[in-house]
């Protein structure tokens, strides 16, 4: 997994000459345990310490109890290079410390879409990028924009659109973050929303692409092409902005979900109804599409996919409620790679696969049954029994994302019902 840098030996903002040189006592009024790490049975007897050494052992200390340097303690390698005081508090940020594997702390933000609840499913969550927005879809044809954060408010609604006789199954995020684009299976073309300008546009596909409902589809990362799961066994690859019919991908069957490989915007991962993954390269300016293909592990129907953020792991899932965790890389290199491990405590079909940012945590969900929400500790392979809490059901989840950061996990259900967990360990939003 990817690590962000860290400044081991930043030099001080300033140096106070009259600190050098001083000698001091190890002081007697602590705790003892801390008083045994301060001191060292080569120091004299009366304990004294040259004060750089004083302050390396309680700087180690501090360390040894808290697990590392905290997150806010640590500078990233941007502020190196800036060297001045003006820092912003987001150059403190460093990576989170490991992720303990017994329990997770989280907490539910009640009321969050408080009237604003539809009645419908909710088929569709998505956090935004950059903006502590949280944006969801339903089967009713709404698209609703939530502010995210930790403080108590009474409304965190921000704007809404509505698109007549258009249920919404999957949506996307496109216009480099602009834009709102959403599908549905009884209708032959895309809904577009402009979050700045609240604009609807409708996107038709050209003639060259069948005319039939759009389940699924994805956009790709730099928001130049969208995939269309068709329902023939291919998917069709348009130029999002003039909506230009660019190639065909042929699959052995129906794709059930796809996903841009995150740092390759011609790639794509895909699902397809029979269990089968195929791993697809857009042919651009005369070059031929080139794929390559794998049945998932013991799969008989695939139902969802998802790819951690550095492309480091690959999840799939299927209708018997088993979600399989791959390398990426083996997966690329093998027509039969065998999953790193697997996760059976949902016993219905897998509706919704996410990994946090730093691929630390994985959250799966069953639409079928309730509380068959599950939270993955993937470096230990194991799952959170804390979470969902006993006394806190979660109704039916349909769908489910991460923020940007980790720090909050939304979930989608029946009759519109929207949860959202703050979870502790990891930075806001």
């Amino acid at each position: 997994m990817s690590k962000r840098p860290v400044i081991e030996s930043e030099k001080p903002a300033w140096h106070d000459e009259d600190d050098d040189g001083l000698v001091v006592s190890v002081p007697t009024k602590v705790k003892k345990t801390l008083k045994i790490e301060l001191k060292k049975t080569t120091d004299e007897e009366h304990g004294e310490l040259d004060s750089k050494e004083y302050i390396g052992r309680l700087q180690e200390a501090f360390k040894k109890r808290h697990g590392g340097t905290p997150k806010w303690a640590a500078a990233s390698a941007d502020d190196e290079e800036e060297g001045s005081l003006s820092k912003t508090a987001a150059g403190y940020l460093a990576k989170d410390v490991k992720l303990p594997k017994t329990t997770i702390h989280t907490n539910l933000l009640k009321d969050f879409n408080i009237g604003h609840q539809c009645n419908r499913d909710i088929t569709c969550v998505k956090f935004h990028k950059t903006r502590p927005v949280l944006i969801v879809g339903d089967q009713g044809g709404n698209i609703q924009l939530f502010k995210v954060s930790k403080e108590v408010k009474k409304d965190r609604f921000l704007q809404s659109a509505s698109f007549a006789k258009f249920p919404i199954d999957c949506m996307e995020i496109g216009g480099q973050g602009h834009t709102v684009i959403c599908s549905s299976s009884r209708q032959e073309y895309l809904m577009e929303y402009n979050m700045d300008t609240r604009e609807v546009t409708q996107l038709k596909p050209p003639n060259t692409v069948p005319k039939q409902g759009i389940h699924s589809f994805a956009v790709s990362h730099d928001s130049q092409f969208l995939a269309i799961a068709g329902h023939n066994s291919h998917v069709y690859v348009l130029h999002s902005a003039s909506m230009e019919h660019i190639t065909t991908i042929s699959l052995p069957a129906n794709a059930r979900c796809i996903k841009f490989f995150p740092s390759h915007n011609r790639e794509m991962w895909i699902i397809c109804e029979t269990g089968q993954v195929v791993i697809a390269n857009i042919g651009l300016q005369g070059s031929k599409s080139t794929q390559h293909c794998f049945t998932d592990d013991g799969a008989v129907h695939g139902t969802t996919l998802a790819i951690s953020q550095h492309g480091d792991y690959f999840a799939t899932g299927s209708d018997t409620g088993i979600v399989n965790v791959y390398s990426g890389h083996s997966c690329r290199d093998s027509s039969t790679p065998q999953p790193l491990f697997n996760v059976s405590n949902l016993v219905t079909q897998v509706s919704s696969i996410a990994f946090n940012s730093d691929a630390q945590l994985m959250a799966i969900c069953s639409s079928a049954k309730e509380n068959h929400l599950r939270l993955v500790h993937v470096a230990s392979q194991t799952v959170f029994k804390n979470f969902p809490e006993r006394n806190g059901k979660v109704s039916n989840a349909n769908c489910l994302d991460f923020s940007p950061s980790g720090g909050y996990l939304a979930v989608g259900n029946d009759r519109g019902r929207l949860h959202v967990f703050s979870i502790h360990h990891f930075s806001d939003y």
